[in-house]
């Protein structure tokens, strides 16, 4: 118990001026993992894009703030040990090495080691929320910002006078929540005798249940005093922190708060909640589409079963492999039944749009289906006729004449003669 007093006494310690001396290079160790994130596949590829699509909601500056200012006021670093500690540092530093290789075995790609001057071992983790069965994200949003706005939060949710009638509830399904981020730095005691000092970030989530966080981690450190506790607080976050969002079968946030002091290690909402929600659902639909690129599924058509990447999605959302799609379109158009290019879903009917046979055809197959698709068009319209010279489609005018726009030939769209006004078609034994 004292050792959790000591580690929230020193999270929760006055403000002091920032002092980034030689032992303490954010920007460098910032950047450090910035690079390990981007490079930690190989160089890019899905799994960069997925950690630049995490970026706007982890919060490293903030978090080496206050371990800096936690730094200064406890003297953590080297050179602040007695020299009677050091077999025990020595032994310390030994376990934190064992415990970190062990969590980047465990977590992967989902854990970013910092580098710094200080010589002491700094990282994130990033605890992610996949909710694949997808869950309910209400809004709460007062009813005085409702009015002062002119709305609440945009979106496909439903608007609900809430108790007491100052509150507006929106309701949006999510399948992907941003991922909480913990930051821990171990100072050259841990896990003899002190816990990692660490910040969480929850960038969407409000403050109080951000400190709630924290306050757990501190409980589970009381309870393991002097063993590797990380693992214990990842899997406590993972499984458990959302227990503090739930409230009849819905993730709930807001109502916006004129903003109370708290644990300073709770790094959570600091914009709007009207904004915040429209990131949300924006990272949920961008990591759906990511998520089905990865997932393997079955072309109707072909009854194969392939990578998301392989597929094509229709404007009516069915989906079918790019090959099925490109053989079918191009038969269609060599035989010139253009006319059929529809979705294969039975009973569907959906016309595939020009963006798509771009896609799906060569260059000289998109142009011949679209010379037959005009023609197609015009065949189709009882008001369009054809030159008899040129063969070009002309517009009839109601006696039944037409003027070709090509060689401005007038005639009778009856029987293809030069214009007669006033005088019937001559029949082909007239003619002859």
């Amino acid at each position: 118990m004292e050792a959790a007093s000591a580690g929230a006494s020193s999270s929760q310690a006055p403000p002091v001026e920032p002092h980034l001396g030689s032992d303490w290079d954010t920007s460098s160790s910032y950047h450090a993992a910035e690079a390990r994130a981007v490079s930690c596949d190989g160089g890019g590829g899905a799994e960069a894009d997925v950690l630049r699509l995490d970026t706007p909601w982890v919060s490293a500056t903030e978090a080496e703030s206050i371990f800096e200012e936690a730094s200064v006021v406890a003297g953590f670093f080297p050179g602040a040990e007695k020299e009677d500690d050091v077999d025990e540092i020595r032994a310390n530093q030994e376990r934190q090495q064992d415990e970190l290789m062990a969590l980047v075995a465990i977590y992967g790609d989902d854990l970013c080691e910092f580098e710094n001057k200080g010589g002491l071992r700094f990282f994130q983790i990033y605890i992610r929320y996949d909710l694949r069965d997808g869950t309910q994200l209400r809004a709460k949003l007062s009813s005085d910002h409702v009015n002062a706005e002119g709305g609440g939060c945009p979106g496909d949710g439903t608007k609900k006078l809430g108790d007491g009638h100052d509150e507006f509830s929106y309701t949006y399904n999510v399948e992907y929540l941003p991922p909480l981020v913990l930051t821990c730095l171990l100072p050259l005691s841990y896990p003899s005798k002190d816990p990692p000092y660490f910040t969480v970030t929850v960038k969407w989530m409000d403050g109080p249940n951000v400190s709630q966080l924290c306050e757990m981690l501190d409980t589970i450190w009381a309870e393991l005093p002097g063993q590797e506790v990380v693992y214990h607080w990842v899997e406590w976050l993972h499984n458990s922190s959302l227990s503090y969002l739930w409230r009849d079968s819905k993730i709930t946030l807001g109502p916006d708060v004129v903003l109370q002091k708290g644990d300073n290690r709770a790094i959570s909402r600091s914009l709007p909640l009207e904004s915040v929600i429209l990131s949300m659902l924006s990272y949920s639909s961008k990591k759906c589409s990511q998520a089905f690129l990865g997932d393997l599924h079955m072309c109707m058509i072909c009854l194969n079963q392939s990578k998301g990447s392989n597929f094509i999605e229709l404007p009516c959302q069915h989906l079918f492999c790019v090959e099925c799609m490109e053989t079918l379109c191009r038969m269609h158009v060599k035989e010139g039944s253009v006319f059929q290019l529809i979705c294969p879903e039975t009973k569907c009917g959906a016309s595939i749009p020009p963006y798509l046979l771009r896609r799906l055809l060569r260059e000289e197959e998109f142009e011949r289906w679209d010379r037959l698709a005009l023609q197609k068009a015009l065949d189709s319209m009882s008001d369009v006729v054809y030159c008899p010279r040129c063969g070009i489609g002309c517009l009839e005018d109601e006696d039944k004449n037409a003027q070709c726009p090509k060689c401005s030939f007038i005639f009778c769209s009856s029987c293809k003669d030069p214009r007669h006004l006033g005088k019937q078609c001559l029949t082909l034994e007239q003619k002859l």
